[in-house]
């Protein structure tokens, strides 16, 4: 029996028969339920808010709006540290306005009820009187004329003279890219449960980073540290949205305060959709030379936010421009980003958290210098890619490349591929920074190299024999605890049955960074497998060594449970020129073949196949889904997925009928191989496996794309989605 048939996913049958517990099966006695009234203002001073009529909505327990909100919240704190320490600007933000609304969405009051129809009849009964004021729904302006009162951060990354060799250079390509809004659209919306008994608050929520949350409710509301718990259950898809920071988190628990009884929020479709991130605008020159070689690249970034906000959406601005130039040597750089507020939803985290964005104008690079030169664009891609021997490797933002070995990883997927006949074919190679958070001080000298944070767990021997794993990461429904689980028995020589794994309680377990930056395996379980070890050592000096349930039972009558706690963190480098956040990068290449219906416009992905590096594979099977997750999201913002909003900067889409994700049957059959390059600084040799897959799936499908376009004599494609409309636009009138 293979080792994967041996670890199927813990839990599986829960999922597949319904029996899973989600945030929304959570009802506890007295349960109340929120709804948030929503401006339908870009821009607009708050001129009144009139709750009366909604307060004798029967089954309403309580309005709340901005000025009595304010009176019982602290403002929001920023998630991640201060956006001072990456170039951006601070601002005071309530979880309800006062005096002004800055999007079409934004929350203005809120209502608890006895049931959702009466909360939502109560909201829908307040009545709101705005003031318009001057909105900005459209950041293009910005790369001629950039005013500073919208600009909230800006960001640089530069290497040698770019403009010089510009200047002088034989041979330039100029472009101007862009990336559309986009959301996760995670199958589950965001939820939570607010229970206060009069002494401690109790949360529900789907979320990704539990601790975090309760440090934030304590801030919020003013209470201690320790009289809050946030349970975390299942998850049905996170993907960043379910991070810290949106102002529903503590305006369901103050409603729960203030009525005395459970409050619950669940939220709709249409408000999941508000939300979104990865919109950005590049305007690019390169300069190479007749044999295809990068020689200069200058980059100017706008990338509208949307409105201002603690959560950490905003910050994907910081990484895009810190990517640059992703897999490749280009000797001379000069790559500036405006990050711009807008009177659109603000970002929130989007997976692939800003990385996808420099993959995508990359490789469209590539390929423009591939035709301009005529050669392949593989052959271009490996004259200019990092190769092992210039590894680890300083980028020049300070994010240190450690590994990888990317010329054998774009043969292996070329020869991977099938080479079924398309219109177009495209590949990609991406890398992708992975486990940490953000660098402080933007690169100023003197400052100390910064590393990820650390993960911690407790290995449990406990009385009835079963040995329980408790970890600070969270599972988002990708199925970490299996890998977990693994992990600790492999060390205690159990098998799976033996483990129970606890996860996203704060009373429970250790305190961690929950689900970010692909953090669960690599760094989560490293500080599992030292705990089990320490476990392990500990048994085989009392005698109970294998761990049968007679030694279990005897030990635990003469010792009582035994634990043990091990904390983790990746090893940090050095070398003080490295001043990174990043402790691994994981890599990858993708090939991806498309017809293209000349008549409509509709791409059909006729092939899509990836080899990924993600070190050392723990658990094959959930890897691949990883993958496959990710690769499916790149299509989709590749080929359908936009948030749109009209002239008034009210959302366009309501529903999956409006945001069109790709469905099964849009998707090809995946053909994924691994490329295994241990990560020098982990223990275990592991990277990340949850980001990768997004920016290349989406630049091959681009590149496949316009493959097939310039053989009918089309425009080069510089932007995304490529929906129908899109690409008729780009062929020629007798091509159509």
């Amino acid at each position: 029996m293979t080792e994967t048939a041996r670890w199927p996913k813990r839990d599986a049958f829960d999922f597949a028969g319904g029996t899973a517990l989600f945030v929304d099966d959570i009802r506890p006695a007295g349960l109340l339920h929120m709804a948030v009234v929503r401006s339908t203002r870009a821009h607009a001073r708050l001129r009144r808010v009139d709750t009366a009529p909604a307060k004798v909505v029967p089954g309403v327990a309580r309005v709340l709006e901005g000025r009595e909100a304010s009176l019982h919240l602290h403002p929001l704190p920023y998630q991640f540290g201060d956006p001072e320490l990456i170039g951006g600007r601070r601002a005071v933000l309530e979880a309800l306005p006062v005096d002004e609304v800055r999007y079409v969405g934004e929350p203005i009051a809120v209502v608890a009820a006895e049931s959702r129809r009466a909360a939502r009849a109560a909201a829908a009964a307040v009545v709101v009187e705005y003031e318009d004021l001057p909105t900005l729904l459209d950041a293009r302006a910005f790369l001629a004329d950039p005013d500073p009162r919208h600009v909230i951060a800006e960001n640089e990354v530069v290497a040698g003279h770019a403009d010089e060799v510009l200047r002088t250079a034989e041979r330039v390509v100029r472009a101007e890219f862009f990336l559309g809004r986009s959301s996760t659209a995670p199958i589950e919306p965001r939820g939570y449960v607010a229970d206060w008994d009069g002494a401690r608050l109790t949360v529900h929520a789907a979320h990704q980073q539990p601790f975090q949350l309760r440090a934030e409710l304590a801030e919020v509301l003013d209470l201690p540290v320790d009289s809050i718990r946030v349970v975390v259950p299942n998850v049905g898809g996170a993907f960043g949205l379910k991070m810290t920071g949106p102002v529903e988190e503590p305006l369901v628990c103050l409603l729960s305060i203030l009525c005395g009884r459970p409050v619950k929020w669940i939220e709709t479709r249409a408000e999941c959709f508000l939300g979104g991130g990865r919109e950005q605008l590049h305007d690019v020159e390169v300069a190479h030379t007749a044999d295809g070689r990068l020689l200069a690249l200058r980059n100017r970034i706008v990338i509208p936010v949307g409105a201002e906000a603690v959560q950490p959406g905003w910050r994907q601005a910081y990484v895009s421009v810190a990517a640059f130039p992703t897999a490749y040597v280009v000797p001379h750089l000069d790559v500036r980003s405006r990050v711009v507020a807008t009177n659109l939803p603000p970002w929130h985290s989007c997976r692939g958290f800003g990385k996808e964005a420099p993959v995508f104008v990359m490789e469209r690079i590539m390929d423009m210098v591939a035709r301009r030169t005529g050669l392949a664009p593989a052959e271009v891609r490996r004259r200019n890619l990092l190769r092992p021997e210039d590894l680890p490797h300083r980028m020049a933002s300070g994010y240190r490349l450690d590994s990888g070995d990317l010329p054998a990883v774009l043969d292996q997927v070329l020869a991977l591929d099938e080479g079924i006949d398309a219109d177009g074919v495209g590949i990609a190679v991406e890398v992708t920074p992975e486990g940490g958070g953000h660098a402080a001080g933007r690169l100023d000298p003197g400052v100390t190299p910064t590393v990820a944070a650390p993960e911690a767990a407790a290995v449990l021997l406990r009385a009835d024999g079963l040995v329980e794993v408790r970890t600070g990461v969270t599972n988002p429904g990708g199925g970490n605890d299996t890998a977990l689980a693994r992990l600790a028995a492999d060390e205690l020589g159990i098998t799976s049955a033996q483990i129970r794994v606890v996860q996203g309680d704060t009373d429970l377990c250790p305190p961690g960074t929950g689900n970010a930056s692909s953090r669960g395996v690599a760094v989560g379980g490293a500080a599992v497998v030292l705990a089990a070890r320490d476990l392990a050592a500990t048994l085989r000096d009392l005698g109970a060594d294998p761990l049968t349930e007679t030694a279990v039972a005897e030990l635990v009558a003469r010792h009582g449970s035994l634990e043990h706690v091990r904390e983790y963190r990746p090893d940090p480098p050095s070398d003080p020129e490295y001043r990174y956040s990043y402790p691994y990068f994981s890599s990858g290449a993708y090939v991806a073949r498309v017809d293209v219906d000349r008549a409509t416009g509709r791409v059909r992905v006729r092939s899509l196949t990836a080899v990924h590096d993600c070190g050392r594979v723990i658990e094959p099977v959930l890897v691949e889904g990883q993958l496959q997750g990710a690769m499916a999201m790149g299509v989709g913002l590749a080929l359908s997925e936009e948030s749109r909003f009209d002239e008034r900067g009210a959302p366009q889409a309501s529903s999956f009928k409006e945001y069109l994700a790709p469905r099964a049957n849009d998707l090809p059959d995946f053909v994924i191989g691994h490329h295994e390059t241990p990560a020098p600084h982990t223990l275990l040799g592991a990277k990340g496996a949850g980001e990768a897959g997004v920016g290349g799936a989406l630049a091959a499908i681009a590149n496949a794309v316009d493959d097939a376009l310039a053989r009918w004599g089309g425009r080069e494609i510089t932007s995304v989605p490529l929906d129908p409309p899109a690409v008729l636009a780009l062929l020629p009138e007798e091509a159509s």
